[in-house]
């Protein structure tokens, strides 16, 4: 089924974009290629949060997930979050660098496959804030 705005609806230049994340109803990146491919829509795009993608139990298999997220839904990437993550099955509330989530691997797959997309950094307090700046120098 391909989605079409009601006439008269529609906004010109507005883009929407959906976070995949293990505590929402879209909790992976299978499920967000599906949505993208179902909706159909070149104004729905992903926001990707790598601390987002691990359900109870994977983070033995984090690099695998982190590419296959990417592999999935990279192309649609139009903005990327940075925090941390510090267990599985719970989207992460550290700051980033304070947990375990691959970093490298994440900047990586975020240079390949959404290059110039804004990282925000978020889940930080106002004084590690510097620390986190610090954190991502570099890291291209």
């Amino acid at each position: 089924m391909q989605w079409k705005p009601l006439k008269g609806t529609g906004v010109a230049g507005v883009t929407l974009a959906f976070e995949p994340e293990v505590n929402n109803i879209v909790d992976s990146a299978a499920k967000a290629r599906r949505l993208l491919d179902q909706i159909g829509s070149e104004r729905l795009k992903v926001t990707m949060d790598g601390s987002n993608l691990f359900h109870a139990g994977e983070f033995p298999r984090m690099g695998e997930i982190l590419d296959e997220s990417f592999a999935l839904v990279g192309k649609d990437v139009v903005m990327a979050h940075a925090k941390d993550v510090s267990h599985d099955g719970d989207a992460g509330h550290e700051a980033a660098g304070h947990g375990k989530l691959d970093y490298p691997r994440y900047v990586k797959l975020l240079h390949q496959y959404a290059p110039g997309a804004p990282l925000l950094l978020h889940g930080l307090s106002e004084a590690q804030v510097w620390e986190c700046v610090g954190f991502f120098a570099g890291k291209d």
